[in-house]
């Protein structure tokens, strides 16, 4: 998967409108309207936008999530709460699932939070996905191989991830083994994940 990193500099746009021509008649302005009027496109395969913002501590956070079930692409901009006309900036091409929600924690106890994004997939499974991101000097992806192939015979889908004191917890509905269209009444599997260090690399691994 691509990555691009770059850094935005949002400076002001001026936008200049002009005017009709006090000499046009009524039918002249409104041909000139009709042609310069935006032609819709096909609602269907639109391309969508879904933003998340939030603050943490001198941090301002904006999560966008743009593109459609065949295509999407994740852009997360981080600045500073004093500056709003910069943000660092980093680009994850063709994501799985749809922008769902967006939780800010410090797991490791560093003083420098990390960003956990919760990706669904559309469908009927409804299986989630966590793109998580430390954020230091530099935006930094943190590796979640561990989230991303669990493998239980409980497992169907429908996750809910949390954060829960120093953990990241994931909840599902847990399925008979035998009986993959029966829900275990009132039964939720779950499973708690830690933050930890590996080498240069910050890694999710479930609790032992």
């Amino acid at each position: 998967m691509d990555r691009i990193f770059f850094r935005l500099s949002l400076l002001p746009v001026m936008i200049f409108a002009a005017c009709n021509s006090p000499m046009q008649n009524k039918e002249e302005r409104a041909a000139k309207d009709s042609a310069n009027a935006p032609v819709q496109a096909p609602a269907t395969e639109d391309v969508k936008s879904v933003t998340l913002d939030t603050t943490y501590g001198d941090y301002r956070i904006s999560a966008i999530a743009r593109g459609n079930s065949s295509m999407r692409d994740l852009i997360l901009a981080v600045g500073s709460k004093k500056d709003s006309t910069q943000a660092d900036s980093t680009i994850e091409k063709d994501v799985k699932g749809a922008l769902k929600n967006m939780m800010i924690a410090d797991l490791d106890g560093n003083g420098k939070p990390e960003l956990y994004l919760q990706m669904l997939s559309e469908g009927t499974g409804q299986f989630g996905k966590i793109y998580a991101f430390d954020i230091g000097p530099k935006i930094t992806r943190i590796n979640t191989y561990s989230l991303d192939t669990m493998q239980q015979k409980a497992y169907r889908g429908q996750d809910t991830f949390f954060i829960k004191g120093k953990t990241l917890v994931r909840t599902f509905p847990a399925f008979r083994e035998n009986d993959p269209d029966a829900l275990t009444a009132n039964t939720r599997g779950i499973i708690v994940y830690h933050l930890q260090k590996a080498g240069d690399t910050l890694k999710l691994l479930p609790a032992k």
